[in-house]
């Protein structure tokens, strides 16, 4: 039986793993306008006291052999390998449909599209960077410093506690949580 996949999810590409390659083989193309998710305006704004302007939110990237594009909640760009990571918040339930989302091998395609583009993939469930967004940055930070060995910002983040990992959702599980009200109890706890 395979093993419940735990956020953060990180899907790293051959060259860069392989420290043969760190920049894209397609670049973004702009910012898009996909809608924004209820914590990543928080988030936004940790990251950019963390990482300043190498914080790109919403960018755009078409896979080749794509109609259709898509759009990063965030992007970073290490500075010295260029480096590109694309930052995801997965929320369990959509607020815009009311449908499960992110659920356990939904986003598989999207992650090999930027994969294959060169492109690191972090993905953190919107609780994780809604509770925790410092140490979200911190393991952003370490996963900079162990592929590229910029420690920069890893040194700053040295005090801050690890992320606290957590199982990804299946459909049903989501659903579980839907009726439970369950993303609303994390978001309004942010808030106050």
């Amino acid at each position: 039986m395979a093993k419940t996949p735990e956020y953060p999810i990180v899907v790293i590409p051959e060259l860069v793993k392989e420290k043969k390659q760190f920049t894209p083989l397609v670049f973004p193309d702009g910012q898009g306008d996909a809608p924004i998710g209820a914590s990543e305006g928080l988030f936004e704004n940790v990251l950019k006291h963390y990482f300043g302007e190498i914080v790109f939110p919403q960018q755009v990237m078409l896979p080749p052999g794509h109609q259709l594009a898509y759009t990063a909640d965030f992007l970073i760009v290490e500075p010295n390998t260029r480096l590109h990571i694309d930052l995801e918040v997965d929320e369990p339930i959509s607020f815009a449909t009311g449908k499960p989302t992110h659920c356990i091998g939904e986003d598989d395609y999207r992650n090999k599209c930027f994969v294959d583009a060169n492109w690191l993939v972090i993905r953190f469930a919107e609780e994780q960077v809604s509770s925790q967004p410092e140490r979200c940055a911190r393991f952003i930070a370490g996963a900079l410093a162990q592929l590229t060995g910029n420690d920069t910002y890893r040194r700053q983040l040295l005090n801050v506690e690890k992320v606290t990992p957590m199982k990804q959702w299946s459909y049903r599980q989501a659903s579980s949580l839907k009726k439970k009200d369950y993303r609303q109890g994390y978001l309004q706890e942010r808030k106050n």
